[in-house]
């Protein structure tokens, strides 16, 4: 019904009453002209019932808080026109001056944004922040979509790897040997946006698996593409072998072996936008003449895939995987692979973990972890994108979902912060617990107006203080910049650093920095 999200810096995606597919032809009938006739104030019950089975036929049923009152009249109006590009004959729709009363009436005339207290104590560690321009095409503004910190080689010191959208490349940072200078692994690559390291030939070299969306701004096309950089030396360049293409904008591509015959397979998060998108895995294969090939099978065809990130959920030693799904679906999921004993096609089984019941959620990046110390795995997530349209919500945070065992999980709000993109756990303070850093990324431009009058939050670290509960540190406040960050021991000092990347729309020149690194300074003065 709604313009919504673009996900996972600028994935972009679209909020309709109906899911269609093929190319979309225009409008039967211009809805513009039927705005001419005078909005009545309200409606009455029965057309509102009538609105929200229309409405809410394909997902939940749109929020009037979720804009302003002056947006909605623009919205109603997208709605409609998809619903009659669609083709869909099956639902009563009501009036669309009906529809726009109904949310009219209902919508407040602005936005209230949370603006939560800190913690009356300061945080136990003080930080020291130095900062980084990009080493090459300085002309270029940043737009760091993915950090990873790994070590390329067994017998060498850990580097962080940088994926760059707008420049189109990765690169490696040794941030623990200072005296050497940043390199390019591989440029040109489109828009990469995530990076993995990976090992799909079994020649004991890491190399590394790219997830490339295509293009920068949001897109239905397939121009998407999964990208193998293969080492065949130790010391020696990165290939680019291309292993899928002809697909939707990928968000992400992680290697797991899911059918149990030794070697690494692919599972792929397509996002893609409105008539693209799904979810692939990529099998891992040699034919008959010793070529290696990746034969694709759909898993889920639904577009709005984020995350993908492989793990044995039930301990049977099979492969399964959890995905983030975003669009009008808001989903976390787990697919339990149901292969046996190595001898039927892989198959999984879908199951949803949770469902955010609001339609602009904005679920924008998940990350598995232990965050209560249980010994199982729980999921911590992030809500902060909606900026197809060009509007934030109130509703953007973090939250935790608490395994329960036998896959049941239960929903903890541990934060609000407008735009939330990313979250990382590590024990920060050193007192044997974990600890969340949190980063935000918004449009400078982003609506309504009155969501600038405040300095919002763009860096905070929730301290954990007792089991499952957390003390609220602003770090930073007005550059929400950031939409993605990485959490590790950068100078093998013993405690945990962290690194943002800056991704902006402003023009070079305006730009903080391309990374900023926040050295442990260990216990902060009191």
């Amino acid at each position: 019904m709604l313009a919504a999200l673009g996900v996972v810096t600028c994935l972009g995606a679209a909020v309709v009453a109906v899911r269609y597919f093929g190319t979309l032809p225009p409008p039967a009938e211009p809805f513009a002209s039927l705005l001419d006739a005078p909005i009545p104030e309200d409606c009455d019950a029965n057309t509102a019932a009538r609105i929200k089975a229309f409405c809410g036929d394909c997902h939940a049923l749109p929020r009037p808080d979720s804009f302003p009152r002056y947006a909605w009249p623009e919205s109603v109006r997208t709605g409609y026109e998809h619903y009659s590009r669609s083709g869909r004959t099956d639902l009563d729709p009501p009036s669309i001056r009906d529809t726009t009363a109904y949310y009219l009436a209902r919508a407040p005339e602005q936005m209230v944004f949370p603006n939560p207290p800190d913690a009356a104590q300061p945080p136990r560690v003080s930080f020291r922040v130095e900062t980084f321009q990009a080493p090459e095409n300085s002309a270029v503004a940043p737009a760091v979509a993915h950090l990873n910190w790994m070590s390329l080689d067994q017998h060498a010191d850990p580097v962080l790897i940088v994926t760059d959208m707008r420049r189109g490349s990765v690169m490696a940072v040794p941030l623990r040997d200072r005296q050497s200078d940043p390199w390019t692994i591989k440029d040109q690559l489109r828009h990469p946006c995530h990076t993995e390291p990976c090992d799909l030939d079994a020649d004991g070299l890491t190399d590394l698996l790219v997830a490339d969306l295509g293009s920068f701004p949001p897109g239905d096309h397939l121009r998407g593409r999964v990208v193998w950089l293969r080492r065949q030396a130790a010391d020696g360049p990165y290939e680019a072998k291309v292993i899928a293409s002809g697909i939707g904008r990928v968000a992400d591509a992680r290697p797991a072996d899911f059918d149990n015959d030794g070697d690494e397979d692919v599972i792929v998060a397509v996002f893609g936008m409105d008539l693209t998108g799904d979810i692939l895995l990529l099998e891992n294969n040699v034919d008959a003449r010793g070529e290696r090939r990746f034969d694709k099978k759909t898993i889920d065809p639904r577009p709005g895939a984020i995350h993908v990130p492989p793990l044995d959920l039930n301990g049977d030693g099979q492969m399964d995987f959890l995905a983030l799904l975003s669009q009008e679906y808001e989903q976390v999921i787990a697919f339990v692979n149901q292969r046996s004993a190595g001898t039927t096609p892989t198959r999984f089984h879908r199951q949803l973990l949770w469902e955010a019941t609001d339609l602009t959620f904005g679920f924008s990046g998940m990350e598995l972890v232990d965050l209560d110390a249980d010994g199982d795995i729980d999921i911590v997530c992030t809500n902060g994108d909606a900026f197809d349209n060009g509007f934030v919500n109130p509703r953007h945070g973090i939250q935790w979902l608490e395994n329960l065992g036998d896959l049941k999980f239960q929903p903890h709000r541990l934060a609000d912060m407008v735009g939330c993109y990313a979250a990382s756990a590590g024990d920060i303070d050193g007192d044997g617990d974990l600890d969340l850093i949190v980063v935000a990324w918004m449009p400078g431009d982003a609506e309504p107006p009155n969501v600038h009058d405040t300095p919002r939050a763009s860096i905070i670290c929730l301290e954990q203080t007792s089991a499952g509960v957390f003390a609220r540190h602003t770090l930073e406040k007005g550059l929400p910049i950031h939409a993605t960050l990485e959490l590790a021991d950068f100078d093998g000092d013993g405690d945990l650093d962290f690194v943002v990347g800056s991704h902006t729309l402003a023009q070079a020149g305006k730009q903080p920095y391309w990374l900023a690194v926040w050295w442990n300074e260990g216990p902060a003065k009191q």
